[in-house]
């Protein structure tokens, strides 16, 4: 007789990791131990929700991060199953969570494949608990429902017309982009968006400016796809140009973070923003500007983008909805100037045709309907609240080992260590917890460096961000 629900999942409330997660691990760890068999049934999210006494929505988190990872199996109004398939593809135990032992290069690669990480400080991440799940369900519900044969048969290449014009519209509005819908092409995220460029301007063998510190999954992406990088240092104004101009003055391309500058958090000066602009044009080269989080700001209003500068239509602005909806979404867009349409336009015909139409249907519907701009003023005031009770907990805790960066935007912020501390060895001790912060080290070549790249959008109380930082205190002391 297979034990009760109580029996398997055992909850710690005093715990610092979400009890989604502590739901998610302990059905992992039923099943690795035989408690529960292939095909058992599991108790609907409902049920399992006013048994353990949670909200249905934290259940129903866990259930989705286990379906997703193939653990259980939907069999419609039948119910939820442990999969049938789940020993019969491998003899080996479910993956459990590691502290990362790769290479520098690929630390923060394996930080992002790990599925059971604690969401608490994980850069990157939107407000999970705060996402809007039941308006989300109803309207892919009611696509789905709803596609016509004509909509099943649908192939665009450049992307879903209607989410294409409703992007315009709001990047007119919010980010100052003034653009047709002729402009954007819809992406798989962002690293889909430069290996869609790639392929139209012909990364391999020429040479494109990095900001240093920069986002590391970008730079691992151009290396791969045949491109020389040049590390450019940043300052308190952002990205040196001068220091491009001196160390590869006919780069073919620039890649900015100027509205959050990834990962420091401070923004390019306007005298910088122009200098960057002129020399674009002078030289013919472009630039990608990576507006990856552009909308959160918590003082005044939200910068205006260098996309809405550029006067000489040199600028493809990227962005993407993994901040402002959720990661797994997969879905950005590019802006091109109008002298880059038609080359864009070939080579989505070739490359873009298996793109998912459903996902951008519920998106355009999640927009047009108003949900997305509610959404995003009620995760400025969530994250600001956010970042507030994190920083002073870290703060109060650690006292002078810690400095953390006053920028007040964006989904993360640096901190920075005394140098008795090396960032990698606090991340590796910390990590080994169950949690995924990155060591500002790994992000750099050329400048130094030492400190702590920290999301905040997924602490919910005060509780946690003291208990939080206690842990991160210890793995100080462990270094």
């Amino acid at each position: 007789m297979a034990p009760s629900t109580k029996e398997l999942i055992q909850l710690d409330t005093s715990a610092t990791q979400p009890i989604h997660l502590q739901i998610y691990n302990r059905f992992k760890a039923a099943i690795e131990s035989n408690l529960l068999k292939d095909g058992d049934r599991i108790p609907s999210t409902r049920t399992l929700a006013s048994e353990l006494a949670v909200a249905r929505g934290t259940v129903e988190s866990a259930y989705a991060m286990l379906l997703g990872d193939g653990i259980f199996e939907s069999r419609g109004q039948s119910g939820t199953y442990v999969s049938s398939l789940l020993r019969k593809t491998s003899t080996k135990k479910l993956r459990t969570v590691s502290p990362p032992t790769s290479s520098r290069a690929t630390q923060t690669a394996n930080l992002e494949l790990a599925p059971s990480i604690s969401h608490v400080y994980l850069p990157g991440c939107p407000a999970f608990d705060a996402f809007p799940r039941k308006v989300w369900a109803r309207l892919s519900g009611h696509r789905m429902r709803s596609l016509s044969a004509e909509e099943m048969r649908l192939k665009e290449p450049q992307g879903y017309a209607p989410l294409r014009q409703s992007i315009a519209a709001y990047l007119r509005l919010a980010r100052g982009v003034v653009c047709e819908p002729d402009q954007i092409f819809i992406t798989n995220g962002y690293q889909g968006a430069l290996d869609f460029l790639s392929k139209v301007l012909k990364f391999q063998g020429e040479s494109i400016w990095m900001e240093d510190p920069g986002f590391l999954l970008a730079a691992m992406l151009l290396k791969d796809l045949g491109a020389n990088i040049v590390h450019v240092p940043i300052d308190d104004e952002g990205l040196i140009v001068s220091a491009g101009i001196a160390q590869c003055p006919d780069a073919r391309l620039a890649i900015v973070t100027p509205s959050h500058h990834s990962p420091l958090g401070l923004t390019l000066s306007a005298e910088r923003r122009m200098k960057l602009l002129e020399w674009a044009s002078q030289k013919n080269a472009w630039i990608i500007e990576d507006d990856y989080d552009g909308e959160f700001r918590y003082s005044g209003y939200p910068l205006p983008s260098l996309k809405s500068l550029d006067q000489y239509d040199r600028v493809i602005y990227a962005g993407s909805f993994s901040k402002t909806i959720f990661p797994s979404l997969k879905i950005g867009y590019i802006v091109v100037p109008p002298g880059l349409v038609d080359a864009c336009q070939e080579k989505a015909f070739i490359y873009q045709r298996g793109f998912s139409i459903t996902s951008q249907m519920v998106v355009n519907d999640f927009i047009t309907e108003g949900h997305f701009s509610r959404h995003l003023k009620k995760m400025r005031d969530l994250y600001a609240h956010r970042r507030e009770l994190t920083s002073k907990a870290l703060v109060d805790v650690m006292e002078d080992h810690i400095q953390v960066s006053s920028h007040k935007n964006g989904m993360h912020f640096v901190a920075a260590l005394d140098k008795q501390y090396a960032d990698t060895a606090v991340c590796t001790n910390f990590n080994q917890l169950g949690y995924g912060i990155h060591p500002i080290s790994t992000w750099t070549v050329g400048a130094t460096h030492n400190g702590l790249i920290i999301g905040f959008t997924n602490v919910p109380n005060k509780r946690v961000a003291e208990e939080t930082a206690i842990k991160l205190r210890n793995s100080f002391i462990a270094g």
